[in-house]
């Protein structure tokens, strides 16, 4: 077993961490700020990148000074990466950048008062918030950073679904956890059990990486798919006049018979 290697892989992930940790912390005032979006909610697009963020950045960082200090600067740095890894961390990109575009559609849309008042009544109550949520659109909001919650990840997302669980996005977490941390022990035992100078990381098949091509697309579809489908609410209703008040409607007319009274 290769424990320095481990340990310096080990010291390279926490350091890291701390690194996104600190980050949120100044910006955010939160432990985990990096995560929380525009709308004070923790996403799970952005829990998807940093999480391959910290495993691929430690992990060539501890390859890359491992062979330079065991092996030959010259050639340290070949190292044969996964090519189903670089599309999986393509999927994530991907996937940050559609949801708010997405989002957008949902944005433009006319909001439910009475669903907004409802939800955030129920989010205020049991998430102990600062302040009520509000609304762009349909898209729910949250005013503070202080009230991000990390069921926020599997929530949904509109005025009519916040409190519910999203199931695209409960596949989408379950799925990335499972992924990121079989890799990441894919790679521990590499690191622990390989050779002297490693030039090979390990492979991720092809059907983990369809599972996560079907997560991230269920998880952006879903975002444009409104969930409210109440026609008074996405369609305007039929324009009605008002009166002034203390008129009255004219006498309608009494037809002329041509007859006059005796």
């Amino acid at each position: 077993m290769d424990w320095p290697r481990l340990g310096a892989w080990a010291s390279c992930l926490a350091g890291l961490f701390v690194l996104f940790v600190l980050a949120g912390l100044r910006i955010r005032g939160r432990v985990l700020g990096v995560l929380i979006d525009e709308r004070n909610r923790y996403s799970l697009s952005r829990l998807q990148m940093t999480l391959w963020t910290l495993l691929v950045l430690a992990t060539l960082y501890t390859v890359y000074i491992g062979n330079i200090v065991r092996g030959n600067a010259t050639t340290a740095l070949m190292v044969d990466l996964d090519y189903n890894l670089i599309a999986l961390m393509g999927f994530s990109l991907a996937s940050f950048v559609t949801a708010p575009m997405a989002l957008n559609r949902k944005a433009e849309q006319p909001a439910d008062t009475s669903a907004l008042a409802t939800t955030g009544q129920q989010l205020l109550d049991s998430q102990s918030l600062v302040a009520l949520p509000s609304a762009k659109g349909q898209v729910l909001m949250k005013s503070d950073p202080k009230d991000a919650r990390l069921a926020d990840l599997i929530r949904g997302e509109d005025v009519s679904n916040g409190v519910i669980v999203d199931l695209p996005r409960l596949q989408m977490l379950l799925i990335t956890m499972v992924v990121v941390f079989v890799y990441g022990a894919a790679v521990g035992h590499s690191l622990g059990s390989g050779s002297w100078v490693l030039e090979v990381l390990p492979k991720l098949h092809n059907t983990l990486l369809l599972l996560a091509l079907i997560s991230h697309s269920g998880y952006v579809v879903g975002k444009l798919i409104p969930s409210n489908l109440n026609p008074s609410v996405l369609l305007p209703g039929p324009t009605v006049q008002s009166e002034p008040p203390g008129s009255a409607a004219a006498p309608r007319s009494q037809p002329q018979t041509g007859l006059t009274p005796p």
